[in-house]
């Protein structure tokens, strides 16, 4: 029996798709998915746009609202505890984030966010960054009560940012637009960052 033969554009398409997975990613241009979603340690990070502009709230638990920021540029990093890219990429993240935080001129222009897409949550989250001492906050689970229009949950938050493969990488500029994503891990991927960052705190949106 004859083997049924494939147009090559349809085989150059199949090796696109499966050798590209950045091609599934938010598009620089697009909007970010606003989203509410509880930490590690118990404090909820409501991130959304507020008058055209990006607008962080920290809130307690309970209810209490303890900060309010209206940062620059946003890095969001999708990971989990089995992924052995995910783990090389943190202490590079982490040094990248202190970086910023070092100069007092920087102070709330930046904020980076982990989502932790473990299942299991924090029971297993916890240990683990123990043992990592990364400083930027981390994300996971959901919320009981959904807000409308608010992401509440880290496996949506995963859909809604078309994460396929892990880790995953965005940089969101303060009009809430996506300026750069990528999937996997290199250094290059943390200088291009970088980069971008700094590009984006000089007003070059």
């Amino acid at each position: 029996m004859r083997m049924p033969i494939i147009p090559i554009k349809i085989l150059v398409l199949l090796f696109f798709l499966t050798f590209n997975s950045d091609a599934a990613l938010l598009k620089p241009g697009e909007n970010m998915r606003p989203f509410s979603l509880p930490a590690v340690d118990g404090q909820i990070f409501r991130v959304r746009m507020d008058k055209g502009q990006l607008k962080v709230e920290r809130i307690e638990a309970s209810g209490n609202l303890l900060s309010v920021s209206t940062p620059e540029v946003i890095l969001l990093d999708f990971w989990a505890t089995w992924c052995l890219p995910c783990r090389a990429a943190m202490p590079h993240l982490e040094k990248l984030y202190q970086q910023f935080l070092a100069r007092e001129e920087n102070k709330g222009r930046v904020e980076f966010f982990g989502v932790a897409l473990d299942k299991p949550g924090v029971p297993i989250i916890k240990p683990f960054l123990q043992k990592i001492k990364l400083s930027y906050p981390q994300l996971c689970g959901s919320l009981e009560s959904s807000l409308s229009g608010l992401i509440c949950s880290a496996q949506e938050m995963a859909s809604e940012y078309r994460v396929q493969e892990i880790p995953v990488v965005y940089l969101i500029n303060r009009q809430g637009k996506i300026v750069y994503g990528h999937v996997g891990f290199k250094e290059e991927y943390i200088k291009e960052m970088e980069k971008i960052i700094f590009s984006l705190l000089k007003g070059n949106q």
